[in-house]
C-alpha cells in the first residue's frame, strides 16, 4: 500500500446501497481496495442481524463492522459490545404506549415520528440515552455511543490510525464519522447540514463517487488532500491574524541561523500535532525537545543509554504515541548513524501502518544532504518538518518536496537560506533578501501554493518547555570523546575537562591565567562551542573576547577576558 491513508470507512444505506440493494460496482471496489492493503470498514446504524439478512456475505469483503451506530464491533476476532445494552424496560414502557420498535444487541430503533414519545419514556425511567435520527428512523443509544466512538475502535482494533483514515456518510447520524476522520467526504446526495460540514463531496449517482474515491488517486497515494478541519498554529502575522498550517500532507522546513528560533518553532509544531492525536517522531540532534515528554503519550529517550532501535520504533505501535531521540550526547558521526538505522525502521513503519504522520529532523542538511547517494527519509511522501541552518546542503529534491518554509534571518541573511526561501515562494532572491533583512525578529513564511507572497511571523506560545540544547548547561554534559580538554601553556594537560558550557564556565573562572594564554590565541573555546553545540550567538561572543588575548598577554588583560568570557557564558544559559 502507497500513499498517505491506510484506512476507508464507510456508511452503508445512502452510501454503498439504497433501499436494501448495493450500488453497482461497490462490491468489486471494495475487494480492490482490500486487496491493496486498504483497510475497509462499515460504520452502520443497521445491527449486524439485519446487515447480515440483508448484504449476505458483504461483512465478509470489508476489514471490519461496526453496527448500530457504534455500539458494536465485528471482525476476525468475532462480535464485541462497545456499550451496555439500552434497559428493557425501556422497551416494556413503548410498548404500553402503542410505539413500534425493534432491539439490537444494544440499541432500541423506532420510527422519527415517535420521538416525543420515546424521549417522554426515556425521561420517565430517568434513563442516561441519546436518540440519533438517521432520516426516517429513530435510535436510542447509551449516552456518548457514536459512529466516531465505534469507528475509534475498530481502528485501534486494526493497529491504525484516524489520521491515516477517510470516512464516507450522508445522513444525520455521519456527522461524528467524518469529524472523527482525517477527510470527511459527503456521498451525494447526502442531507444538507453534512454537504456543509464536509470536506469533500463525491458526485455521480449510484455510488459512482464511492467506486470512484476507492478507485482513485486519493486512497492510492497518486492526490494529496491536506485538510482544513486539522491544523496547528504557527502564530500570528504583522496584521495579528492567525497563521495555520495544514497538520498532515505537508512538508515543512524551518531554516535560519543559530539561536534565531529554529528549534522553538519545530517544537511548537510538534507539540500541536501531538496534541491532535498525530504520532510524530523527533530525532534531536542537540536536545531541545525533551521537554516534549511533558505531554501525554511523548516517550523521550536518550541514545546514548543503549535503547534498542526496535524499542524507540515499537512506541508508535500505539497509534497517537510519539518519540523524542534524543541525541545530544553522541559526536555527529554517531548521530548521523543512528538516524540512518532509525530511518529504515521508521520507513518501514509508514510504509505499513501510515505512522508516524510526522517525522521532524533537527540538523537536517546531515541526513538528507547533497552528499548523501540516497535519501534517508522519502519526503514525496510528506509529514516531515526539516530543521537546518544549511538548507543549501539539502539535497535537490528535498528542497523540491518543501511546501513550505519558514526563514529566520535576522541581520544580514545567508545566501543559501536567501536561494531557498525565492525557490519555495517562485520569488526573485534580491526581493527575498531584502524582506528577511527586514523582518526583524519575526520569521518569514512562504507557501509553494501561494507563490509571490511571504508572511511575516510572530511564533506562538509554547505549552511545553523548550530546552533550547540543554545538555549544553546540564551537569556532566556530552560524552566523553566530544569534552574540552584543558591545557596550559605550552601545551600541557592539566587534567581538567568540560562538558557543557556551564562547566567550560566554571573551569574559566578558576583556572591559571595560562590555560587562557593557551586556549584564546588558538580560538579553542569558540571552536568547541561551535562544534559541538553549534551556538553561533555564544561562538561570535567568545571568539570576539579570544582575540583579545595573546601569550604574552598581561595580566590585566588575561583576567578582563577571564570576566568577559564566563560572563558571556552565563548569558548563554540565562536567554536559553
Amino acid at each position: 500500500m502507497t500513499g498517505y491513508f491506510r484506512a476507508v470507512a464507510l456508511d452503508v444505506d445512502g452510501t454503498i446501497a439504497q433501499h436494501d440493494v448495493l450500488f453497482p460496482g461497490i462490491l468489486d471496489a471494495l475487494r480492490r481496495a482490500r486487496a491493496s492493503g486498504l483497510a475497509t470498514l462499515l460504520v452502520t446504524g443497521r445491527t449486524l442481524g439485519d446487515l447480515r439478512a440483508t448484504f449476505p456475505g458483504l461483512e465478509s469483503e470489508v476489514s471490519l463492522v461496526v453496527a448500530e451506530n457504534g455500539a458494536v464491533l465485528s471482525g476476525p476476532k468475532g462480535v464485541r459490545l462497545l456499550a451496555a445494552p439500552v434497559d428493557p424496560a425501556l422497551g416494556e414502557l413503548l410498548d404500553d404506549g402503542r410505539v413500534e420498535w425493534s432491539a439490537g444487541a444494544v440499541l432500541l430503533a423506532c420510527s422519527a415520528a415517535d420521538e416525543l414519545a420515546v424521549l417522554a419514556a426515556v425521561r420517565h425511567l430517568g434513563l442516561d440515552y441519546q436518540l440519533v435520527t438517521n432520516r426516517g428512523a429513530l435510535m436510542v443509544l447509551p449516552a456518548g455511543v457514536t459512529k466516531a466512538t465505534g469507528l475509534l475502535a475498530g481502528l485501534a482494533a486494526l493497529g491504525l490510525s484516524r489520521h491515516n483514515t477517510v470516512g464516507v456518510g450522508d445522513a444525520e447520524n455521519d456527522h461524528s464519522l467524518l469529524d472523527a476522520c482525517e477527510i470527511g467526504i459527503a456521498a451525494a446526495g447526502a442531507v444538507e447540514s453534512l454537504l456543509a460540514r464536509a470536506d469533500l463531496v463525491l458526485d455521480g449517482p449510484d455510488g459512482c463517487g464511492v467506486v470512484g474515491l476507492l478507485d482513485g488517486a486519493l486512497l492510492a497515494g497518486g492526490e494529496r488532500c491536506p485538510p482544513t478541519r486539522w491544523q496547528v498554529e504557527l502564530g500570528t502575522d504583522g496584521a495579528g491574524l492567525d497563521v495555520v498550517l495544514p497538520a498532515s500532507q505537508v512538508n515543512v522546513l524551518v531554516a535560519g541561523g543559530t539561536g534565531e528560533g529554529k528549534s522553538y518553532l519545530a517544537g511548537l509544531l510538534a507539540e500541536q500535532l501531538v496534541t491532535l492525536g498525530y504520532s510524530v517522531v523527533v530525532l534531536d540532534a542537540e536536545g531541545d525537545h525533551g521537554g516534549l515528554g511533558g505531554l501525554p503519550g511523548v516517550r523521550v529517550i536518550d541514545a546514548a543509554d543503549g535503547t534498542p532501535i526496535r524499542d524507540a520504533v515499537d512506541v508508535l505501535r500505539w497509534p497517537g504515541e510519539s518519540v523524542v531521540v534524543d541525541m545530544s550526547s553522541l559526536a555527529p558521526d554517531a548521530q548521523q548513524a543512528r538516524v540512518e538505522r532509525l530511518a529504515a525502521e521508521i520507513e518501514s513503519e509508514r510504509a505499513a501502518r501510515g505512522v508516524p504522520q510526522w517525522v521532524v529532523v533537527e540538523e537536517a542538511h546531515r541526513a538528507l544532504g547533497r552528499r548523501h547517494a540516497t535519501t534517508l527519509f522519502d519526503t514525496s511522501a510528506r509529514g516531515c518538518v526539516l530543521v537546518t541552518w544549511r538548507p543549501d546542503e539539502l539535497a535537490e529534491g528535498t528542497v523540491d518536496d518543501v511546501d513550505i518554509v519558514v526563514a529566520f534571518g535576522s541581520g544580514l541573511p545567508e545566501p543559501g537560506l536567501v536561494d531557498v526561501v525565492a525557490r519555495v515562494a517562485s520569488m526573485d532572491a534580491p526581493v527575498v533578501a531584502a524582506a528577511l533583512a527586514d523582518a526583524g525578529h519575526r520569521a518569514l513564511l512562504a507557501r509553494r501554493s501561494t507563490p509571490g507572497v511571504l508572511v511575516a511571523l510572530d511564533p506562538g506560545p509554547r505549552r511545553t518547555a523548550h530546552l533550547r540544547h540543554e545538555r549544553k548547561y546540564e551537569a556532566g554534559g556530552v560524552a566523553p570523546e566530544r569534552r574540552f580538554y584543558v591545557r596550559t601553556e605550552p601545551d600541557v594537560p592539566v587534567g581538567v575537562t568540560a562538558g557543557s558550557l556551564a562547566e567550560l564556565a566554571a573551569v574559566l573562572a578558576d583556572c591559571d591565567p595560562g590555560v587562557l594564554r593557551h586556549h584564546c590565541p588558538r580560538g579553542d573555546f569558540s571552536r568547541w562551542i561551535d562544534d559541538v553545540f553549534h551556538d553561533r550567538m555564544v561562538v561570535e561572543e567568545v571568539s570576539r573576547v579570544e582575540r583579545t588575548v595573546r601569550a604574552s598577554s598581561p595580566s590585566t588583560e588575561v583576567e578582563s577576558a577571564r570576566s568577559l568570557l564566563v560572563a558571556a557564558l552565563a548569558r548563554a544559559r540565562a536567554e536559553r
